[in-house]
Formats: structure tokens, C-alpha cells, sequence
């Protein structure tokens, strides 16, 4: 049964019961009284349905204090499927002593999301809720698309009140309100989060908003709002996000801002990388912002994996960074989108990139973290640049497990400029002058082919013949050809002594070639070649 299941079942119980069996005259305000017995039922044999089926005119809740009973409804006050509004009318609604346990209990009173749809109903009743509110922590939430006098009634109510700001959520077309929150003290805010949406991209903020007053700031957001006059604390952030447009301060101002931040765990970006990057303006030689206690990095990009992106990512030193992603899209769930990179440290270090250079991809880790790099997964990768190709394969000392999918080797031989020579094509394997792309650790490599149908000409074993992997214990291939596969049986019995480890040569999905199973071993290899169906 789902949380969200438990939840409301245990509000119609509630309401039921005290509807029911307490001395006030019985109104089924929700029409459950058909049904209320029914759900009760699948709690039959706990304490719970013994008590609500025993004799007498008074209900188990009558025995519940009202303490309990509150933390019941700011349970369910506080549940994000729940409109909090609705849930105080419907509660002031059900019996007198609902009613009571409302109006006295102040957190039901601490949430307020005005928006243009509903700030002119809630205008006049405000006094009162923040009244009853006591002196709860407060979260505030507005949408000001509205004239800039309703800020000013709003703000004149909620700025004696900063002191109980717990988290503060602005969105806006214009800066009016912000110039309501100067010098502002709120000790106790946690969030905030600031969100500009107008025909002008780059807002910067005229105002100093909180003045640094925010001692307790642990997350914040910005969307479209300039971080170079942003006059808040940003090294005891645990979370940092910032999206859209805006303007930030140069290279050493913002090392002065973040560096050495002991909290800060969590960075989100969606900006335009070129753009920060000339803000920024990091001169070569400057060693990249320190942060020790990030763990994850994530930056959503429309431009997929652009050499801006990784520079932006490279502003940064992350040397116990547990996640990294390179995201296409914005994040929002309802729009189609997907990973780029993802780089993940535990269990294994691993890294999967989609669609992109792998030299560019890796180039996002820190040398320490390829360094530890065990697993790289790659889909339909681009091999652009031969010796950035070597450079990273030898810098990951550690890679165990390689897995190429949607790979076409003309196509990769393409990308890296080598070109195929048929004379140095011989019968016995595949000879060529180009210096080994070496990874002396990896122990398994898998490749995924796709076939386009062009003659074979034994551009796979020329691929595979680039790398150097004396510790090739098991080579995987799918979706090859027939002639593909010939040749690979060639090529690794004539160079028995470059895989002196190899255990497991193995050819799948070949059944639409008519192969069902092959098994023997090339000659003078201890290799044993297996080729399995997966029909």
C-alpha cells in the first residue's frame, strides 16, 4: 500500500470516526459513510478495527489527545499531494473538535502560495492566518504577476515577519519586489529561490537583496537573475542552482565566493556555457575553483556536449565527486531527454556517455578520477583526435570493463583519419604504422555492432588491432557479419602473443545468418572461442 494510499485512508478514518462517534450530530460532509466500514475492514485484525467495532457511543479517536490528533493533519498538511487549503476547510468541516485542532494548530498556518489566480481572495484573510500561524516557521511562495501595489500590501504583512521565513520562492516578470528585501534579516531561511521571466535576459539585481543577512542559507536558486551582485552567502550553501541567463562575476571573485566550501554538496547549471565563460574569464595557468565536498555536478545543456561545456565543468576541482551528468533538455519531466555523460563513483567508478567524442566526454573528470575509472560504457560514440584517443585511454590506469554499443567501424575509422590500405591487408591479420592506443588493465571488452551493409573489408579487426590490451581476459561481439567474424577468428590466432590472458572470444546475435553455435579454439591460443545465439 502506497504512502500516499495510507495517507488518505488514515484522514477518512479519522473523519468517520469523529463524525461518528463523538457527541456532535453525525453529517457525512465527505459521503463516506457507506464505504467507511469497507476500508476499515482491511485493518480487521489490528487493535485498530477491534477498537471501532466495539459497543459503546464513543469513537477510539475520543481517547486520542489533541496532540496526536495534530500531528495527524500536519502530517498530512505538510504532504505534497495535498492542497494545504483545502485540507483546512475540509478539516474545519468535519466536526467541532476538527475544527478546534486546526485553528490552534500553527504550522497548518505556514505555508502561502499567492499567485495572480488567488492573491486578491487571500488579501483580506491573511491578518488573521498569520495570526494563527504563531510564531511557526513561515513558506512563502509567490508568483508576482500582478501590479506592483499588491507587493507592497503583501510585503508590508510578511516583512515584520522575516525573522520566521523559512523558505522564500519568488518568481516575477520585473524586480519590483526584490526592492522590498533590502538589508532584510532572516536568520532561520533555508531556501530561497529567485526566478525572473521577461523579454529581457539578463536581469541584474539593483538591489542587495538581504544584505547577507542569511546565516542559516543552506539552498538557492537562481533562474535569470545576475550572480555577480548577488549579495548573499554562497560558501555555506549545501545546494547551488542556477538556470537561464544572467551575468557572473569574474574568475577570481567567484573562487573568492565558493573555494574551499566545506558544505556545499549539490551544483545544478543550466546556463549558456559560452556566455558564463567569458563572465568568468579564467586565465590559463589558474588552478580551477576548490570544492571538497561536492559530491554531485549535474548541467543540462541544449547544445549537447559542447568544448564550452566541459570547460564549464572544468572551472571546477571536485575530488570527492560521487555523480556527475551532462544532461540534454532542461530537467522538467515532461519533456523528452537524456543523458549525455553520467559519471557515478560507487559501487564501481563508472562512466556511460551517449552520442558524443569520448575525448571530449572524459576530458569532464578530473586526471584522479580517470584514473580510478573502472567501467566506461560508450553509445554510438564519435573517435575524433587519434592522440587525444591514446592521451585518455592511457590515463585510465584503472579501466577493467569497456562496452562500445551502436558501433560502426568504418565509421570510427573514419572519425580518428585512418584509412584503410588494402595492401597492408594480409591473409594472416591486419598490419599498419600507427603507434597502439595502450590500456594495459582492461579485462573485458564488449561491442554492439550495426551493419550498413557495405562489403566487409575487415574494418572491425583494424579496430580492434589500434588498441593495445594485454590483459584482455574476454571479448564480446554482437551483430556481426559472418565475414566479420572470420576475420576476427584470423586476426587473434595469428596474434596469439598480444592477448596472452584471453579466456573467452564470443560472437552473439548471429542467428540471421543462419549460424546457430560454433565452438573451438584458435590455433595455438589458449583462447576458447564460443559463438551463442541468442535465438
Amino acid at each position: 500500500m502506497s504512502e500516499n494510499w495510507n495517507l488518505q485512508l488514515t484522514l477518512l478514518r479519522l473523519s468517520f470516526i469523529s463524525a461518528c462517534g463523538t457527541s456532535n450530530k453525525y453529517h457525512d460532509y465527505f459521503g463516506i459513510k457507506s464505504h467507511a466500514k469497507t476500508l476499515l475492514s482491511r485493518d480487521r485484525d489490528t487493535e485498530e478495527g477491534v477498537l471501532f467495532n466495539r459497543p459503546g457511543s464513543f469513537a477510539p479517536i475520543d481517547e486520542l489527545p489533541n496532540e496526536i490528533l495534530a500531528h495527524i493533519v500536519e502530517f498530512a498538511y505538510f504532504s505534497e499531494d495535498l492542497p494545504y487549503d483545502e485540507l483546512r476547510l475540509a478539516l474545519s468541516h468535519t466536526s467541532s473538535r476538527f475544527r478546534q485542532i486546526t485553528l490552534t494548530t500553527p504550522s497548518l498556518w505556514s505555508k502561502y502560495h499567492l499567485t495572480q489566480g488567488n492573491v486578491h481572495e487571500y488579501l483580506d484573510h491573511l491578518p488573521r492566518y498569520l495570526h494563527l500561524s504563531k510564531g511557526y516557521p513561515l513558506d512563502l511562495h509567490f508568483s508576482c504577476f500582478w501590479p506592483e501595489s499588491l507587493s507592497q500590501r503583501l510585503m508590508d504583512l510578511f516583512l515584520p515577519l522575516s525573522h520566521r521565513w523559512r523558505h522564500l520562492s519568488i518568481t516575477t516578470p520585473n524586480a519590483d519586489i526584490f526592492s522590498y528585501l533590502v538589508d532584510v534579516s532572516a536568520p532561520i531561511l533555508t531556501t530561497v529561490s529567485l526566478s525572473h521571466f521577461s523579454s529581457q535576459r539578463r536581469r541584474v539585481l539593483d538591489y542587495h537583496a538581504f544584505g547577507g543577512l542569511l546565516p542559516s542559507l543552506s539552498h538557492l536558486l537562481l533562474r535569470n537573475i545576475s550572480l555577480d551582485r548577488l549579495n548573499m552567502p554562497l560558501r555555506n550553501l549545501t545546494k547551488l542552482e542556477v538556470r537561464g541567463y544572467g551575468t557572473w562575476p569574474g574568475f577570481s571573485t567567484l573562487e573568492e565566493l565558493l573555494s574551499g566550501s566545506e558544505t556545499l554538496e549539490e551544483m545544478v547549471f543550466h546556463v549558456k556555457p559560452g556566455l558564463i565563460l567569458q563572465d568568468v574569464h579564467r586565465e590559463p595557468g589558474q588552478a580551477p575553483i576548490h570544492l571538497p565536498a561536492l559530491r554531485s555536478f549535474t548541467v543540462f545543456t541544449s547544445e549537447w556536449l559542447t568544448g564550452d561545456v566541459v570547460e564549464l565543468i572544468r572551472t571546477f576541482e571536485f575530488p570527492n565527486l560521487q555523480s556527475l551528468v551532462v544532461h540534454e533538455g532542461s530537467g522538467l519531466g515532461f519533456i523528452d531527454s537524456k543523458d549525455i555523460v553520467r559519471y557515478t563513483s560507487s559501487p564501481v567508478p563508472s562512466m556511460a556517455v551517449s552520442y558524443a567524442a569520448i575525448s571530449m566526454a572524459l576530458r569532464c573528470l578530473a586526471p584522479q578520477q580517470l584514473e580510478t575509472l573502472s567501467t566506461l560504457e560508450l553509445v554510438r560514440p564519435t573517435w575524433t583526435n587519434y592522440s587525444s584517443l591514446r592521451q585518455v585511454f592511457r590515463s585510465m590506469g584503472s579501466l577493467q570493463k569497456l562496452v562500445v554499443s551502436e558501433f560502426n567501424p568504418h565509421t570510427a575509422l573514419a572519425d580518428l583519419d585512418i584509412i584503410r590500405d588494402s595492401i597492408l591487408l594480409e591473409a594472416s591479420g591486419v598490419e599498419f604504422a600507427f603507434p597502439l592506443i595502450s590500456s594495459p588493465s582492461l579485462r573485458t571488452l564488449q561491442i554492439d555492432l550495426i551493419q550498413d551493409h557495405r562489403p566487409s573489408t575487415a574494418d572491425l579487426v583494424l579496430f580492434i588491432r589500434l588498441f593495445s590490451f594485454p590483459s584482455l581476459s574476454s571479448l564480446v561481439l554482437r551483430h556481426l557479419s559472418k565475414e566479420d567474424w572470420d576475420d576476427v577468428l584470423s586476426s587473434f590466432a595469428t596474434h596469439v602473443e598480444d592477448y596472452p590472458l584471453l579466456k573467452l572470444l564470443t560472437a552473439a546475435d548471429m542467428n540471421e545468418y543462419g549460424l546457430d553455435s560454433v565452438d573451438g579454439s584458435a590455433p595455438d591460443s589458449s583462447a576458447q572461442c564460443i559463438l551463442i545465439s541468442s535465438a
